[in-house]
């Protein structure tokens, strides 16, 4: 039973945004962080329970694993190009994203099925993986579940939640992430873990050119994670989260802090102490990805301003104004 390295990367990773001693987690491994980011390269789960279990106890975070999933979707957004061109509805997706999810956890494998009022998406952890570390496979799990109802979102582009999730697992203290998350009855201590979707939703069809726009998103994100690695201080962390949640709106001050494992209010305090407020770092984004954005002809201003999460075209030109004293178009005739 073995894990993607880089999969056991990326939770290093985040557990060291979250506060955590990324080198000592690396050192658990026995690998180099460049020998993690091999795509051949698979870990023990003797290994993979043991950065997991110590990336728990040293965040402090009971929902770990449902920040995680939260925190490296982005990232996985690069599968939208192979998915707009195999699938023709979101079901055909979502079954390609059950065949993705075993490439970083083959323990544990998902299926869609369908039923007669729901399509049923189970989550069956392995048996020997379970007695190994059922804190570890738990985390993982959440993990999965958020990641799914991400993509779920990405891929109908609309605000559709499932009609509930069944949870083999008894309840937690911090219901309430939970349900912030999922926006649908979680049902703990079932027989089963399974994701219950509406039908009609499921048989929707893919929208090849917004998925377009999404490349154009996660590229431009890529690219502004790679610039700001080398920053240091609380908030580059925020910054980095920021990026990472975007699907494809930016983020609130809510989601951000609980995504860090802190309050709003804590969250408020380390950033004045840094002389910066939540509200200067998204202005800051938006103005950084809006530049990006009007360098490439191809893209409207209607569609810049739909990836900037602004409501309006004439909401985004507004803004735009007041950061540069110029108009998007006159900006890009600029530049161009």
């Amino acid at each position: 039973m073995t894990f993607s390295a880089r999969f056991v990367l990326s939770i290093i990773r985040f557990a060291g945004v979250q506060g955590a001693n990324a080198k000592k987690l690396l050192e658990l491994t026995g690998y180099s962080m460049e020998a993690l980011c091999d795509e051949a390269l698979r870990v023990d789960s003797e290994v993979y329970n043991l950065v997991l279990e110590q990336a728990i106890a040293t965040t402090g975070d009971d929902c770990f694993g449902l920040h995680s999933g939260e925190y490296l979707n982005l990232s996985a957004a690069g599968l939208i190009g192979q998915i707009t061109q195999t699938s023709a509805t979101v079901k055909e997706a979502l079954d390609y994203c059950c065949e993705f999810a075993q490439l970083g956890c083959r323990a544990l494998p998902m299926e869609l099925m369908e039923e007669e009022q729901y399509f049923r998406l189970l989550i069956k952890p392995d048996a020997l993986w379970l007695q190994q570390s059922e804190l570890s496979v738990r985390h993982t799990i959440d993990g999965v579940l958020a990641f799914t109802i991400r993509e779920f979102h990405t891929l109908t582009f609309q605000k559709y939640y499932p009609v509930a999730i069944n949870y083999a697992f008894g309840q937690l203290k911090n219901t309430e992430e939970y349900k912030r998350v999922f926006q649908c009855p979680f049902r703990f201590n079932r027989q089963e873990t399974s994701i219950l979707f509406d039908k009609n939703t499921i048989n929707q069809p893919v929208v090849t050119s917004d998925y377009e726009l999404l490349r154009i998103l996660v590229e431009h994100a890529e690219e502004k994670i790679a610039t700001i690695e080398n920053e240091e201080g609380f908030a580059h962390l925020v910054k980095q989260s920021m990026i990472n949640l975007i699907k494809p709106e930016f983020p609130t001050i809510e989601q951000v802090a609980s995504n860090l494992n802190i309050s709003v209010r804590t969250l408020q305090r380390r950033l004045k102490e840094e002389g910066i407020t939540f509200k200067e770092i998204l202005e800051s984004l938006r103005k950084d990805f809006a530049a990006s954005y009007l360098r490439k002809p191809a893209l409207s201003i209607n569609e810049i301003a739909y990836l900037l999460s602004y409501a309006d075209a004439s909401t985004f030109i507004r803004s735009f104004k007041r950061w540069t004293g110029k108009s998007p178009q006159a900006y890009r005739t600029e530049l161009l």
